[in-house]
């Protein structure tokens, strides 16, 4: 019997100076990332010192937020496919799919979602 590759987890380097919209940096970038986020749901982000501590420290807090919500709350981002939507596997992990992240649209739908009364950070 053969073995199973078993899956990578891609890496996706973002620290080019010259990835702008519309150029052919940013298009082979965002093909990187809409392939991954679709195969594998995931990727490590290589960013070099092109994020700010400030927003760094501002997306770190938002997730936070997300998975401080109950428990009942998370529960409802629930998916078709296996290993999307809300997993919780014990005290130990938790996971948070957004299906079709990439889309506004869905975004503003889980952020709905998941604070009723609104959270426009969340998403902007």
């Amino acid at each position: 019997m053969g073995r199973q590759a078993l899956s990578k987890i891609p890496v996706i380097d973002f620290s080019s100076e010259d990835l702008k919209p519309g150029t052919s940096s940013w298009l082979s970038t965002r093909k990187a990332v809409c392939h991954a986020l679709e195969e594998q749901g995931c990727f490590v982000a290589e960013i070099g010192n092109r994020i700010s501590l400030e927003l760094h420290n501002k997306i770190f807090g938002t997730i936070g937020e997300l998975f401080e919500l109950p428990t009942e709350t998370k529960m409802q981002n629930t998916h078709d496919k296996p290993y999307r939507g809300y997993i919780s596997v014990g005290s130990a992990h938790e996971s948070m799919g957004i299906d079709k992240a990439t889309c506004l649209e869905e975004s503003q739908k889980f952020t709905n979602l998941m604070w009723p009364n609104g959270n426009d950070h969340f998403w902007s």
